[in-house]
């Protein structure tokens, strides 16, 4: 019964794996920052191993399987037109190159910088200051409606920097990714999908690169059962708040997130 709700200094109560899990889910499809969302409950709910990115990248797999689900028809579509030659398949084609490519960046960073970017988990204010980036790059998307369907590769590059930077706890992925994309010209819900289905190259890559390093250096049981909680809570939820997500980024008030960031992160910058 004390696990439900006691964490210790190496894992998570039963309880704080499921809350974080599920606010993890509807911070990574809202344009907020999930990372941001976690290094702050985290801290506010006192754990002790903020600092450790598993438990973040557990979460970040569940959501992964969510999007799976969700978007099964068009990561089908992506892979059989790896396969197919017909004219629609040479379109699918192109956007699994796109994604390809728009992960490279992420892939690089995450790499190069890993052990900085753990330290980064820890830094409240380092978040703040993120955070209130996000909500200035949300605020800018008033009134930017693109109609444009079609990729082009330089699009690839522009959009997988601005998924590279949001590697940083604070900085949306999707309001980064969902934002530039609009300002490129293209239509809202297709940047919305484009933008889930960017993630899988980069959460799956994260997730195995956390692997070698848990093969290396295991965890113990009641890390790694926090991690399974986390992970499976993260899943379930996420796939309610991607589908609102999708059916909300038809609207203008996306960009009204922008207000949400931005008071937040002067909030904790401010008081913390």
């Amino acid at each position: 019964m004390t696990y439900l709700f006691l964490s210790s200094a190496d894992h998570l109560s039963f309880i704080q794996a499921i809350l974080l899990g599920l606010i993890q889910a509807f911070t990574e499809f809202l344009p907020v920052s999930s990372s941001g969302h976690l290094v702050l409950s985290q801290h506010w709910l006192g754990i002790k191993n903020g600092g450790d990115a598993s438990f973040e990248v557990a979460v970040h797999l569940g959501t992964l399987l969510s999007i799976l689900i969700i978007l099964r028809s068009e990561v089908a579509s992506l892979v059989l037109g790896m396969i197919r030659s017909d004219a629609r398949s040479t379109q699918w084609r192109e956007e699994m190159i796109f994604i390809i490519l728009s992960a490279i960046p992420a892939g690089v960073i995450g790499v190069l910088f890993k052990d900085q970017l753990e330290n980064a988990f820890g830094s409240i204010q380092a978040v703040s200051i993120a955070l209130m980036a996000t909500g200035l790059v949300l605020l800018t998307t008033f009134k930017r409606s693109g109609q444009r369907e079609r990729l082009k590769l330089s699009d690839s590059l522009w959009i997988g920097i601005a998924q590279a930077v949001a590697i940083l706890p604070g900085i949306s992925r999707s309001g980064s990714t969902i934002s530039l994309a609009l300002w490129l010209g293209i239509q809202r819900e297709r940047a919305a999908r484009l933008s889930f289905l960017m993630s899988l190259p980069v959460i799956g890559g994260a997730g195995l690169l956390k692997a070698l390093d848990l093969v290396q250096a295991p965890l113990s049981s009641a890390e790694y059962q926090s991690m399974i909680i986390g992970m499976f809570s993260s899943f379930i939820f996420g796939l309610a708040a991607l589908s609102i997500m999708l059916k909300w980024i038809a609207k203008p008030s996306f960009a009204y997130f922008g207000f949400y960031c931005l008071g937040l992160g002067l909030m904790i910058f401010y008081f913390f």
